[in-house]
């Protein structure tokens, strides 16, 4: 597989767009460690501050799929601090706003969508997890007798590493030398879907029990490559029932590329790729079954615990 670099520091790199961005490395020296604005939150490239090629997704060569590879391109969920609080963007705004068009309402308005950033989820006396989001509305209809609506934990996961990061970082540094075109193949790296998917289990198990527990539901907002590689495998053990328009406890939601004339594209990221929601590429079902899909991955195997052996002499 080899992909190439779909956008760097926001700008995509095959509508003919001006990548200017100064030459970022690791060195100790203060001009390679630039403070540039990501246009994906109100705030500065987390990469390129601490000296890493500010690439936010690639692009699969065979199949043009868009593979996130910064943890803020999809939704940043840094709130920053109580004397410095950082307010969500328009590009995040969009996504939530989305977001709760598919788990509340079509009609629902921004006004009546409410967040909370980065909120602990105790599991322990001395140990925490976060929650990217806790999503909720306003006026909720929580006495309807068929999907009520529920607060949400919502997580961000649209993509993550890739191998060979070594390489992509090298062609990156020969075209910042004037050697090679941002956009040439990047032949041994490629998106590392199975270490996302282990990271995701995690989530699902720990934030997910701690949703139902509480009275809530979870969502989980992934890219395209996630969900094909999660949903067949899944499938082979569970039928999911699909409760859209019922009372469903766990939502799958696929961000993909949004190729339409009409793609909305927010004025803080004027060069970006425009992403949607594909509602072909969502699950909504009961947490439960998704739980007991999980586990069910392993058959029996008779040859596990079957001669031969070996001492330790």
């Amino acid at each position: 597989m080899a992909v190439i670099v779909a956008e760097y520091l926001g700008i995509r790199t095959d509508q003919g767009f001006t990548v200017s961005v100064p030459a970022i490395s690791k060195n100790s020296n203060n001009p390679d460690k630039p403070t540039l604005s990501c246009p994906f939150k109100n705030s500065h490239c987390d990469k390129a501050k601490r000296g890493d090629k500010p690439v936010c997704s690639v692009r699969n060569v065979k199949t043009q799929e868009l593979w996130i590879v910064c943890s803020h391109r999809l939704c940043a969920t840094h709130k920053g601090t109580a004397k410095r609080p950082i307010a969500l963007n328009e590009h995040q705004k969009t996504v939530l706003h989305n977001v709760a068009k598919e788990i509340f309402d079509p009609e629902i308005t921004r006004q009546e969508v409410l967040v909370k950033r980065e909120v602990a989820i105790p599991v322990s006396p001395d140990s925490d997890y976060s929650a990217d989001y806790v999503m909720w509305r306003r006026n909720p209809k929580i006495n309807a007798g068929y999907n009520a609506d529920r607060p949400v934990v919502l997580e961000m996961q649209g993509g993550g590493e890739t191998t060979s990061t070594g390489d992509l970082t090298k062609h990156i540094t020969h075209w910042e030398q004037g050697l090679v075109a941002l956009t040439e193949p990047v032949n041994k790296t490629a998106p590392l879907v199975t270490n996302a998917w282990r990271r995701q289990q995690e989530q699902f198990l720990v934030k997910g029990n701690a949703a139902m527990l509480t009275g809530g539901r979870i969502v989980f907002c992934v890219g395209p490559m996630i969900y094909q590689y999660l949903l067949p495998r899944l499938q082979a053990t569970t039928i999911f029932p699909d409760l859209k328009n019922a009372n469903w406890t766990l939502a799958l939601l696929t961000f993909v590329e949004d190729k339409s004339d009409n793609a909305f594209i927010p004025a803080c990221a004027p060069q970006s790729i425009p992403l949607k929601i594909d509602s072909e590429q969502s699950l909504f079902t009961n947490y439960s079954f998704f739980i007991q899909a999980i586990t069910n991955q392993g058959t029996a195997c008779n040859s596990l615990f079957a001669e031969p052996f070996e001492d330790l002499l």
